[in-house]
């Protein structure tokens, strides 16, 4: 089965099911997902029109074709990307040396160019982060409420 932009997924976490959207396909990197806000106790099949219509939390690449394919996650349907949806042209990453925080890096999608950052201004705050989380990675991070703006 082929996945298709706007497809809709459920992944399993230890504190409810997580919801999102497939929004794009970088050949390089992958797969990238709209995260969807909350945790549900039970399928919510039922409200996903109006839960894809909210702001996401934040992107992250992931590769939900093998996801999808070992049954890590759930296909829901597909809904309609949001007319609001703009695809991001920077992401940002935390360059960690040794456990020791060193400088925020704020990555071009176009040409992955790098630009150091020391501090964030109230922009850069709101980037997505930067790369691939599996599936391990995904739920914890799900599952602890992690967002934007607790990172860093």
């Amino acid at each position: 089965m082929l996945l298709k932009i706007g497809d809709v997924f459920g992944i399993e976490t230890s504190n409810g099911i997580a919801y999102f959207q497939y929004v794009h396909k970088n050949e390089d990197i992958g797969s990238l997902i709209r995260i969807l806000p909350n945790l549900y106790k039970g399928n919510k099949k039922d409200r996903l029109h109006k839960l894809v219509e909210q702001k996401e939390l934040y992107l992250i690449h992931f590769p939900l074709d093998a996801a999808f394919r070992r049954k890590v996650v759930s296909k829901m349907g597909n809904y309609p990307i949001p007319k609001n949806f703009v695809l991001t042209k920077k992401f940002r990453d935390d360059h960690i040396i040794k456990g020791e925080f060193i400088c925020w890096h704020i990555v071009d999608y176009e040409n992955w160019q790098r630009e150091k950052v020391e501090k964030l201004n109230d922009c850069q705050k709101q980037l997505s982060p930067w790369g691939t989380w599996n599936d391990t990675l995904l739920k914890e991070r799900l599952a602890e409420g992690w967002t934007l703006n607790n990172w860093g």
